[in-house]
This record gives structure tokens, sequence and C-alpha cells, in this order.
């Protein structure tokens, strides 16, 4: 396996990965052509930003011979087709930085590839979504690829990711999701976020997947907010019984700006009370029933929700670390991690989802805030960190099995 995969050797993996009941791919030549584009329009910027775009390889007529409904996507049609280069790619980019827009890029029979038009749906078309209640257009069965940041490439067959690219390498690191795993019974409380309404009843695995998916969307808006702001930051998720010793004095969270408990009871909580509540009023406490429903009453609570999460990402821009509970409770922003005497000169990073698979790497290789968040769970194993840096790139940080692990997160 080569030590850093290039354009060439992307397209040999993709043509391995590659379905043969999909839509055929072009010869390995314009393969190559069209991901060395991609790869060197990642590496540039579009007014001081990274670029960060989707494109699909296929011709209008392919497009055309496949089934559509009015809600997925429509084509613009350029009056003279473009050169296919990272410049004139780079240039475009913030048309397509939506997951609902797509640069239309064909192989022609002479071995060019010239770029046609543009696709537009008001609908996403992956299998990500920030909005739970979002619709999904149905993606164009050809092959879809997504710049997410600097040398940062993700391939999809149509809706469904095959291959991605992230540091030079293939698979193995960058997710697209949050590590599931965290929200199993220990990256937050799920039973007491339900409130009275659940206690008592005998839960499914449906209804704790509900409780998850509630909370992995409110942060995955919270983060992406303060990705697309430009500024970093730092989340520290502690156990409610932990919160006093942690924030002792003299304790490794030293609080600048502290906030008193709200006297009508924590805002998230309450909020997931509510929506608990609704649900079993309206006949079925699941995921899949809220996000078929359209009762007025849920929509004015996710929107609640959704405010949540951006006084989240708003206290996160003020320097110092923003510290929750595992409930989602705040209890303060601003908080200065005191552990720089915690000795740590390797962590690690995941190489799958579950961290099966590790790979070590310098304890300094990252900025001050992911040397803060090391440091912090190697010394509280039972506190959990997620990281933005400046550039927009994620990481969460975990302790496991005495190990500092750390996630890398593709997109959000």
């Amino acid at each position: 396996m080569p030590a850093h995969y290039y354009p060439q050797d992307l397209a040999v993996a993709l043509q391995q990965r590659w379905s043969a009941q999909a839509a055929s791919l072009p010869p390995l030549d314009q393969l190559t052509a069209f991901i060395s584009t991609l790869y060197q329009a990642s590496l540039l910027a579009e007014e001081g930003r990274s670029v960060v775009c989707h494109a699909v390889l296929a011709s209008q007529a392919q497009l055309e011979a496949q089934p559509v409904r009015l809600t997925d996507f429509h084509i613009a049609r350029f009056a003279e087709p473009r050169a296919w280069n990272e410049q004139e790619l780079r240039r475009l980019s913030p048309a397509v930085q939506h997951r609902s827009s797509l640069l239309a890029v064909e192989p022609m029979a002479t071995g060019e590839l010239r770029l046609w038009g543009l696709l537009f749906s008001g609908h996403a078309w992956d299998h990500v979504l920030d909005d739970p209640q979002e619709m999904r257009a149905v993606a164009p069965q050809a092959l879809l690829v997504q710049i997410s940041g600097p040398g940062s490439l993700v391939f999809y067959s149509g809706a469904h990711r095959i291959l991605t690219l992230q540091r030079g390498r293939i698979e193995g690191h960058g997710f697209l999701q949050f590590p599931k795993a965290w929200g199993m019974g220990h990256f937050f409380e799920n039973r007491q976020l339900a409130g009275p309404a659940a206690v008592g009843q005998e839960w499914t695995v449906v209804q704790e997947e509900c409780i998850i998916q509630f909370v992995l969307h409110m942060q995955r808006r919270a983060l992406t907010r303060s990705r697309v702001s430009g500024h970093g930051l730092l989340v520290v998720l502690v156990p409610t019984h932990r919160v006093a010793s942690l924030t002792t004095p003299g304790g490794l969270l030293r609080p600048k700006y502290r906030l008193l408990p709200p006297e009508v009871g924590p805002r998230y909580s309450n909020l997931m009370h509510a929506i608990v509540q609704r649900l079993i009023e309206l006949g079925e406490f699941s995921w899949a029933h809220y996000q078929r429903s359209s009762d007025a009453e849920l929509q004015a609570l996710t929107a609640e929700i959704d405010r949540f999460a951006d006084y989240i990402a708003d206290m996160g821009a003020v320097d110092g670390a923003l510290v929750l509970t595992q409930q989602l409770d705040i209890i303060g922003f601003g908080i200065e991690i005191q552990a720089t005497q915690v000795p740590l000169t390797q962590v690690y990073r995941a190489m799958d989802m579950e961290a099966v698979s590790l790979q070590p790497v310098p304890a300094d290789h990252g900025g001050t805030r992911h040397r803060a968040a090391y440091r912090l769970c190697l010394a509280a194993p039972d506190c959990l960190a997620i990281v933005v840096s400046q550039d927009g790139s994620v990481q969460f940080v975990h302790q496991q099995a005495g190990n500092v692990v750390f996630w890398d997160q593709l997109s959000f």
C-alpha cells in the first residue's frame, strides 16, 4: 500500500470498489484527469476560503435518462462548455458548496473532459443531513465527488459513499458521522434526557436511537455553524456527577464565565422532555415518526433546539473551552483547561469508527486546543472533547483503554 495516494492511485482504488451494477466509469486516464483536477482545486482558495464543492461525472443524456421527480435535480446547461481545470473549478465552487448542487462534467470521446453545466435541487442528496426533517433528493446514478477541504475528497456512487481521501490516505479515517458508539450509554445520559414521560417505560432500541439522533442533530448544527464562522472551538462534555470536582479551585477546569443553573431547569433537557411527551401523545416515540411528522408543535420545538445549538456555537467563539454536562446542561464558557503538567507524548488516530485499529501520532501534532483536549482526556478519562480548528477540521477526543484516541471528521 502506498504511503500517500495520488490521483492515479485513487482512480485505481475507485475502479476496484465500483459496483458492476453501477453506471460505467470512464477509462483510467480520464478518471485520473478528473480526480487530479479535483485534488488540485482542493488546495486552492476562493476569496480567502478553502475550496468546498460537489461535482458529478456524467453527460446530460445520461442524467436525463434517469427517472426524476419534480423535487430532484434540474439541469442548468452552459451555452458554451468550459474547460475542466482547477482554476475554473475554484471560480465556480461558491455555486456548488451545498449538497443540493453539483458541477456537471462530461468525459468526451476525444479523451478530454468538459464542464457543461450545473445541477440544482432544493434538497441534499447524500445520506448525512443537517436537518432531521429535511427531504432528500434522488442522487444521480453516477460518480459524485465532494471536496470537503484541502486534500480531502469523498467519492460516491449515487448517494452511497464508497471511498474517502484525507491526509493522503484513503478509507481508514475521516468519518461523515459522529462515532455512534459514543451515543450508546456514555456519550450522554440518554434516559434522563427523555424526561419523566419515558420513566417506567420499557425502552426499545428504536427509542434509544431517537434520543441519540436528537442530540447528534443539535451538536452537528452547532459544530457546522462554528466551522462556517471560521473560528476554532473546544467543547468538553463531562458526566454530571463530576462537574463539582472538575471545576473546584485547583481542578482541571477553571471557569471564567460560569453560568448559574436556570430556575426553570436546563434548557435542552426541557426541550427534549417536551418533544418526547409530544411524540408519545401522537402515538409513537421514534425517530422515524418524528421525521415524518408535520405536527406544528414538534416543528416549533425543533426550531428551539436549533436556536440552542446556535447559542452554543456563539459561546464557543469566546477564547477557552465550552463545557457541558453529558445531559447538555451548559456549565460555562471561556474555561481554561489546567492540565499542562500532564505528561503526554503520543496520541492515537482512530482508523475505524470503533477505534479497533489505531495509528500513533505525536501529541504535539495539533494546535493548542488539540493539546489541551488530549491532556484533559488523559487526566479525566470520563470526559469527551470535540475540537474544531480554524481551518474547519473537526476531531473527537476520548480515552480508551488508557490511550488518548481521536477521530477525524470529514463533514457535517
